[in-house]
């Protein structure tokens, strides 16, 4: 086995959004600090949030590829391993180990992401779509059916529902919640959405789970544990993701929901640091688009000289489902207070507000949305 040690460069796990966008802010500030970013897959350069709208669009897998690895490569000046896994970090030499070669570090970034939760079922039965690699296969599945069932009620299978609807497929969706997008909306913000979703052609299941899938690619049965049958032609599994935190559990740092940052992205090793979907910081883990820019910029001013440290204004999450608007800014789970709606025809609006009367949280369907501008105003920032 050898060891990489003539020098030392800054190592990026990762090549989802975080790693590629702390790469680029690094480089704006430091062109010729080494950099190493090696990852598990094919390393090309998206935004994924784009996977959930690609459909309706007409738009085809490899049209959301915004550069290969090669030509980041390039333009970034570092250099990529594509195909490679870290089998674990040996933080006392500030080592990463592959399977034929070690890398030193002086500085270690972990951007891994989150993995779906999966249904005990045959894998060639479900479809997760987490990255770009995903959705190409998916793609080329869904080409020849029309019936898809969407298991989870979350941001995930409500978009992939919405755009799977707007592309004139038949979906249904099973949730086990009560209502739809239950992380970020109050049952009665959520009423219009399902309204919306029903009337444009979806079969919506709530309060159901999943029991067991039988069949072959193409026809699959699917029981619920109320006993209802499905039959279906494909299968998206979207019961939501969780923080690949276990590379990091291993080598010694701390971690909970995900792996544990400060508020310049520092892990509990002074040379280790986290972002994007697998970092928890100061208690929150934000899998959302804008706090992931934020912390991509905090961290590359941090580690080119400067003293900083993360501050996020209140953050909504746009939900993409043309048929119904969602906007939300949830509350913190800690939070004391209570919901008052302000429901009409076509536009429902939540506030969460403290016994104080401090706007901690709300949530916005159909033209309500256009109350998101003053309501932020009214927000505490996130993390200050």
């Amino acid at each position: 086995m050898s060891t990489a040690t003539e020098t030392k460069p800054l190592i990026i796990l990762g090549s989802g959004m975080a790693g590629y966008q702390l790469a680029m802010e690094i480089r704006t500030r430091q062109p010729r600090l080494p950099l190493l970013l090696i990852t598990q897959d094919a390393g090309h350069f998206y935004s994924k949030p784009l996977l959930s709208t690609a459909l309706a669009k007409s738009q085809a897998p490899e049209q959301l590829s915004i550069a290969s690895p090669r030509d980041q490569a390039e333009a970034l000046g570092i250099q990529i391993i594509t195909h490679a896994k870290v089998d674990r970090i040996d933080s006392n030499r500030k080592q990463v180990h592959l399977d034929d070669q070690d890398y030193a570090y002086s500085k270690l970034i972990l951007a891994l992401g989150a993995e779906p939760q999966h249904l005990p079922a045959p894998p060639e039965a479900l479809f997760s779509i987490n990255d770009l690699e995903d959705y190409e296969v998916f793609r080329r599945e869904l080409e020849g059916k029309k019936k898809v069932l969407v298991m989870g009620g979350g941001l995930v299978g409500v978009e992939m529902a919405q755009d799977l609807l707007s592309s004139g497929f038949e979906v249904t969706l099973v949730s086990r919640s009560k209502h739809l997008l239950p992380s970020l909306l109050p049952p009665e913000v959520a009423q219009p959405l399902e309204t919306a979703l029903v009337d444009k052609g979806l079969n919506l299941l709530t309060q159901e789970s999943f029991k067991l899938i039988d069949g072959r690619p193409g026809d699959w049965q699917v029981e619920l544990e109320s006993g209802l049958l499905l039959e279906t032609e494909l299968i998206i599994s979207a019961l939501g993701l969780q923080p690949r935190t276990q590379l990091a559990a291993e080598a010694g740092l701390e971690t909970r929901r995900g792996i544990c940052v400060n508020r310049q992205l520092q892990t509990s090793d002074p040379d280790i640091y986290a972002l994007g979907d697998c970092a928890e910081i100061a208690g929150h883990n934000l899998m959302y688009v804008q706090p992931l820019m934020a912390s991509a910029r905090t961290l590359a001013a941090h580690l080119t000289g400067e003293e900083v440290q993360l501050e996020l204004p209140p953050l909504p999450v746009l939900v993409k489902t043309p048929s119904c608007p969602v906007v939300a800014a949830p509350p913190p789970e800690s939070a004391e207070g209570e919901w008052t709606f302000d429901l009409q025809e076509g536009a429902a609006e939540g506030q969460f507000r403290s016994p104080e009367g401090q706007l901690l949280g709300f949530a916005l369907s159909g033209k309500a949305v256009r109350r998101k501008v003053q309501l932020v105003k009214e927000m505490p920032p996130l993390i200050a």
